[in-house]
């Protein structure tokens, strides 16, 4: 090969080279080689992580609630320091003397708390329990069952 051949080759393999840097450098990652001008990126600034005391002391705590009853078909209300917190429909078989009826937790402040409970029966009747003190744990859960025994309407841990 001449000098000359060999000089316009490896002119040619440079621009191709030198061609295929740019065009890289250019790709905004997607393929596309359009040039678009970009401000440079602002400075990451790094913010400090929580503290795990403030994060535990916000996090709420699941408080399952379950009925026991001899009424056909009703609503269950459970208020949470004076604030409805639960207002679940509940059904039972009519031929069953009563059933136990469970709903997903709900999320709770850790803390204490004044509870009640109202059913409303669909045939008009209201049963409404006293009012209880609610001690919710920072580290668990608690597992509540509200019974109907006769006109009486009562507020207890699951065991």
């Amino acid at each position: 090969m001449t000098l000359i051949k060999r000089r316009m080759l490896g002119a040619l393999a440079a621009s191709i080279l030198v061609a295929t840097a740019a065009s890289a450098a250019l790709s905004d990652g997607s393929g596309s080689t359009t040039s678009t001008h970009r401000a440079p990126a602002a400075k990451a600034t790094a913010k400090p992580a929580p503290k795990a005391a403030a994060k535990s002391a916000t996090q709420k705590q699941p408080i399952t609630i379950s009925i026991t009853s001899h009424i056909t078909h009703g609503n269950l209300v459970v208020i949470l320091d004076d604030v409805p917190v639960f207002n679940e429909e509940f059904k039972k078989p009519p031929f069953l003397i009563s059933q136990t009826t469970t709903w997903d937790p709900i999320q709770v402040s850790p803390g204490k708390h004044k509870l009640t409970a109202k059913v409303y029966s669909t045939k008009g009747k209201t049963y409404l329990s006293g009012v209880y003190d609610l001690e919710v744990s920072h580290t668990k859960g608690i597992e509540l069952r509200v019974k109907m025994s006769g006109d009486k309407l009562t507020v207890e841990p699951a065991s």
